[in-house]
């Protein structure tokens, strides 16, 4: 079983900004929801590991490739992980940076539904629309 932990979530942020996104997916449950907030593009709800990797397919292609996540610090509780990252992303030749909050629930290792939330909900839509 991979279990998820810091050591794990580092991994992860590392891989994705090197857009190595399949072995990352190994900490999502199968029917996991991703909940992310906002008026662009990928606002809404998205399921499963194929909806997680979509996701993170489309924050790289609305950004042309620029989209990096920055772990700040990591809080680990009993079924629930905490990152609080800088995002940074260049479009239209402008760069732009702002705090986020990813939130997992966690069962069994895995990853099974979690919420993002943009410190700059302005600036995210405005990157991902």
């Amino acid at each position: 079983m991979v279990y998820l932990d810091e050591k794990a979530i580092q991994q992860l942020i590392k891989a994705f900004n090197e857009r190595n996104l399949e072995p990352g997916s190994k900490l999502f449950a199968d029917d996991v929801i991703l909940h992310y907030p906002g008026k662009n593009q990928i606002g809404g709800d998205h399921f499963g590991k194929t909806g997680v990797l979509d996701f993170w397919k489309k924050q790289i292609e609305l950004t042309g490739g620029t989209f990096k996540g920055e772990i700040v610090s990591v809080l680990q509780g009993e079924g629930n992980l905490v990152l609080v990252m800088n995002a940074s992303a260049e479009v239209d030749n402008q760069a732009y940076s702002w705090r986020r909050i990813n939130h997992y629930r966690v069962v069994e290792g895995r990853v099974v539904e979690g919420w993002i939330y943009e410190g700059d909900q302005y600036t995210a839509d405005l990157v991902f629309s």
